[in-house]
């Protein structure tokens, strides 16, 4: 009997090693690093980008694109700069996007049609409420050029609240440029 359950033991101990779970997080939250890029980034634009510094550890950068300086047709250099973050507090996730460019027309480009319906003040800055026809809501603001843009990603589902735009807001900071090692 003892050489039997050791048998069916054994079976059990190939089973939990081999086949169960391990407990990883399959949905965990892929991370981008965007410091040293935009550090990089602020080196090559015509303008000084900002980028959120203090955000709680629930905000993560899980996209970074970055484009320019590109001759426009009116002979200026455009840069443009989008991250995009998961808001994952335990149990609800949402998204949120921080959009900047400095090309002339650059409301439009980022948002389209969208009316500015208002104005909210985020740290003695005024920022232009910007809702969609879906729901979706906008921030945006013109700052010697340089438009700024936070929004819920727009997609249709799981858009961060106001609040959460205005907590990015908030947390804006000029990029300092790195230079180049080795000068």
């Amino acid at each position: 009997m003892v050489l039997s359950l050791a048998a069916v033991m054994a079976g059990v101990l190939v089973f939990v090693i081999f086949v169960m779970p391990r407990g990883g997080d399959e949905s965990a939250v892929k991370t981008v690093e965007t410091a040293e890029p935009m550090a990089a980034f602020a080196r090559q634009t015509p303008y000084t980008p900002l980028a959120p510094t203090g955000l709680p550890g629930y905000w993560k950068a899980t996209s970074l694109r970055l484009t320019g300086p590109t001759g426009s047709s009116d002979g200026g250099n455009v840069a443009e700069a989008t991250i995009g973050y998961v808001v994952d507090r335990s149990g609800h996730r949402t998204y949120a996007r921080l959009r900047e460019s400095n090309a002339p027309n650059a409301v439009q480009k980022l948002l389209g049609n969208r009316p500015a319906r208002g104005t909210m003040d985020v740290d003695g800055v005024p920022w232009e409420q910007r809702p969609g026809d879906d729901g979706h809501l906008a921030l945006s603001r013109i700052d010697g050029g340089l438009t700024v843009v936070v929004d819920d990603g727009g997609d249709g589902k799981g858009g961060a609240s106001q609040a959460d735009l205005v907590a990015l807001a908030e947390s804006l900071q000029p990029v300092q440029a790195v230079q180049p090692s080795g000068t």
